[in-house]
């Protein structure tokens, strides 16, 4: 599509170029002076030089968070003896990434390191003592760090299997399974994750329910069965395999994905799209509560419905292979997206770490937004097991592979097209 940017990483949205990137000279300068300021360092005149990095969008592999985490105050910038081997034991046990490259001292000591963890980012380096810079004291720690996990008792005996002091077994309370480690390089964490058997219900703006809009439903259902082993209903085109409903539809026009979003009152909702410039029709009775069909003012279809059941959220990142984990709206205008669908949805937004790039805060699944594009199209990631094997299958099934495989901070991804045109990402986790 005219107007596209970045496709190789859908979530360039929210990051820019792959790491490592060569700064501009000017930029890593005001940066270095920056970073130096902040944590007292010398002056280069005396050997010690820091540089920055750019921060990358979360590790993807976490399939679901609750309770939501807020937005942190600060980010965290841990002292470890050893930040070789800390950055090794945050990847073994909490399923850490590595953003780039770590900044080595002249000394050999690591200056600078940044880890992709569990939706956010942490930094670390090794002591500097004469700066004042040490890892914590035994049992003399001041901060402890709080880390959403999808399952609180398989993250404590991982975390105890790789040498963490378990200070707290699991213990429930406040709506989470919690529990609290030392690790071996003396930080305190504090895992948090769901209830066993707890259930989120799906929240206002989480995107409920999605469709591949395309031009031959049979032939579609056939590629997606062939790509990511989709079985479908052979009357409805629903797809029965997965845990987010998911159809496939029959449309005229350009291909792309639909989005059915749930809201708190449907009629509101209705009056929202026709008071920013959309278009909405009636309200109709559909099996999962009462639905507008509409149009956004950019002529993107899309429809709102009130969920009457107890229609779980959508997990953040989807559960598995074949699911639902990543969307990216490709759009003209970003300001008037942003506008419109936080008016009727009550989205916030982040600028993303690319011009015109986007980040709508709180949503399930996860999503981006990238304007300044030729006309709006959405894409899906859809997740696979073995991406090197998907896009074979792509390929074998008549699609098209656009981006060949790529590693990004969470994992793997590569931009395909099917056979009838319909754009959509592979995201190996």
């Amino acid at each position: 599509m005219n107007g596209e940017r970045n496709n190789h990483d859908p979530l360039s949205v929210l990051r820019g170029d792959d790491l490592p990137v060569a700064p501009d000279p000017a930029f890593a300068a005001r940066l270095r002076a920056r970073l130096e300021s902040a944590l007292s360092l010398p002056n280069r005149t005396e050997g010690v030089t820091m540089s920055g990095t750019d921060t990358a969008i979360a590790e993807l592999n976490a399939t679901t968070v609750a309770p939501a985490a807020p937005r942190p105050a600060a980010l965290p910038y841990l002292a470890v003896a050893g930040a070789r081997e800390a950055i090794a034991w945050y990847a073994d046990a909490f399923g850490a990434v590595l953003v780039g490259d770590p900044v080595v001292m002249g000394d050999g000591r690591v200056g600078h390191a940044e880890l992709s963890i569990a939706g956010g980012t942490l930094y670390l380096a090794d002591e500097f003592p004469e700066l004042g810079l040490k890892a914590p004291a035994p049992q003399a720690v001041s901060v402890s760090l709080m880390l959403h996990v999808a399952d609180t008792d398989a993250a404590l005996e991982r975390a105890r299997e790789h040498g963490a002091d378990v200070v707290r077994e699991v213990y429930e309370g406040h709506g989470s399974r919690s529990a609290t480690v030392v690790d071996p390089f003396g930080h305190r964490w504090m895992l948090s994750g769901p209830v066993a058997g707890a259930v989120s219900p799906i929240r206002h703006g989480d995107i409920g329910y999605v469709s591949v809009w395309t031009g031959d439903p049979e032939r579609s259902a056939a590629f997606y069965g062939h790509v990511l082993g989709w079985r479908c209903d052979p009357t409805s085109r629903r797809v029965t395999n997965t845990d987010q409903p998911i159809g496939i539809v029959a449309m005229p026009g350009s291909p792309t994905l639909f989005c059915c979003y749930a809201v708190t009152d449907v009629a509101a909702a209705r009056q929202a799209i026709l008071d920013e410039g959309g278009e909405a029709g009636e309200i109709s009775q559909t099996p999962h509560g009462p639905t507008v069909d509409a149009t956004d003012p950019a002529g993107t279809a899309f429809a709102v419905y009130q969920p009457t059941g107890s229609d779980p959220r959508p997990a953040l990142n989807g559960t598995g292979p074949g699911e639902l984990s990543y969307v990216t709206f490709m759009v003209t205008d970003s300001a008037t997206f942003r506008r419109f669908y936080g008016r009727v949805l009550g989205w916030t937004f982040e600028p993303g770490r690319i011009e015109d790039g986007w980040e709508p805060r709180s949503v399930h699944p996860m999503a981006g937004v990238a304007g300044g594009n030729a006309e709006p199209v959405t894409v899906p990631m859809w997740t696979v097991t073995d991406i090197e094997s998907a896009v074979q299958r792509v390929r074998e099934a008549g699609g098209t592979v656009i981006e060949e495989p790529s590693a990004q901070s969470y994992g793997s991804s590569a931009l395909c097209a099917d056979d009838q045109g319909v754009r959509f990402y592979l995201g190996q986790h």
